[in-house]
């Protein structure tokens, strides 16, 4: 029998860079059509949040400093636990996945995965690893495992797609390739072979959002949009079919030799999904009751979450933390920090579960 260690992180974008430019997400929603004109003047926020807009480089400077040590710490917990293989549950954000197909979940079985971190979000500009933009390397990949994991999930009655190479982003997509950066921040390797699982996360809003915050900046007439591609579309998967996910592959790495690191890589509620707060920060209240119920051990009352309810908090990167509480639903998460922010766009948890 198998072992299992189960590991929560972000893989936050601008991390990657300087943090006088974390906020950079929040100044360009401010010049979107969409956000009320009062709520582009800092003296119609909260209190809180004008009090880190007015802070922001020591706020930054904070941020940058607690991300750098929580992950430290999950680095030294994988490093002890030694494992075969790490499986990561990442959303795609219209990066392989687009209008030919949107699969709810797809676990990638490839030997090595061509990874480029620096060029695209953060294209000539400095990064943490102080390397040119165009910097390609190798990830490690443990496709035979893979498959043979697909094959039983697949046994068990849990239908997943399964990838033997990229559709159309050339090299690993940013939820797994920002992982790996920021678990070797000080570039000392990463050798442990790797099993992506995409997670439709955005659903509705994947294909007319671009993954992101298109529609905050289209300015056309509803004649001229398409009915199909810029219009919300079907649902992603529902929590509970996450959570059911989580189960069975962990019944599946169970009935395995193999030592497991099974991780969710996403941050919790984006300010940039949360259309009640204009857009312009994250559901705070609803992250809160997620975190104390992992302090709490109560991580399977994710299952019975809504999918509505994860819309209206802009919290859908939050099913990769779901998928992971199925695999580790019977154990307490010791968290190492919990990051609760007004101007970086997202709530960061940073967990692990012995």
């Amino acid at each position: 029998m198998g072992e299992i260690l189960g590991v929560g992180i972000t893989h936050y974008p601008p991390l990657l860079g300087e943090p006088d430019h974390y906020a950079d997400l929040l100044r360009m929603v401010m010049n979107s059509h969409l956000v009320p004109g009062e709520m582009k003047d800092p003296a119609s926020w909260p209190e809180g949040m004008r009090k880190d807009w007015d802070n922001e480089h020591a706020v930054a400077l904070e941020h940058q400093e607690r991300h750098k040590a929580a992950l430290a710490e999950v680095r030294r917990e994988i490093d002890d636990f030694k494992p075969d293989a790490v499986i990561v549950f990442g959303d795609d954000q219209y990066e392989n996945f687009k209008e030919d197909v949107i699969p709810p979940f797809n676990m990638y079985c490839m030997d090595s995965f061509p990874s480029s971190p620096f060029s695209t979000f953060l294209k000539d500009k400095p990064n943490i690893w102080n390397v040119d933009s165009s910097h390609e390397y190798e990830v490690p990949g443990a496709g035979r495992i893979g498959r043979e994991i697909v094959d039983a999930v697949i046994s068990r009655h849990r239908p997943i797609a399964y990838s033997y190479k990229y559709s159309r982003f050339p090299h690993l997509s940013h939820a797994f390739a920002n992982a790996f950066v920021f678990l070797d921040w000080d570039k000392r390797g990463w050798n442990y072979p790797v099993i992506p699982i995409s997670v439709n996360c955005y659903g509705s809003g994947v294909i007319h959002t671009k993954g992101g915050m298109a529609q905050l900046f289209d300015q056309r007439s509803e004649s001229e949009k398409d009915p199909y591609l810029d219009a919300p579309g079907p649902a992603g998967p529902t929590p509970r079919s996450c959570f059911e996910l989580g189960q069975t592959l962990r019944e599946v790495l169970d009935a395995r030799p193999e030592r497991f690191v099974v991780m969710a890589s996403s941050g919790w509620s984006h300010a940039f999904l949360t259309e009640k707060n204009h857009w312009l920060y994250p559901d705070r209240e609803f992250d809160s009751q997620r975190h104390d119920e992992l302090c709490q051990g109560e991580q399977r009352k994710w299952r019975d979450i809504e999918n509505s309810a994860i819309d209206d908090a802009g919290s859908q990167e939050f099913k990769n933390w779901i998928c992971l509480a199925g695999v580790v639903e019977e154990r307490k998460a010791k968290v190492i920090d919990y990051l609760d922010t007004w101007i970086f766009n997202s709530q960061k948890c940073f967990a692990t579960f012995k």
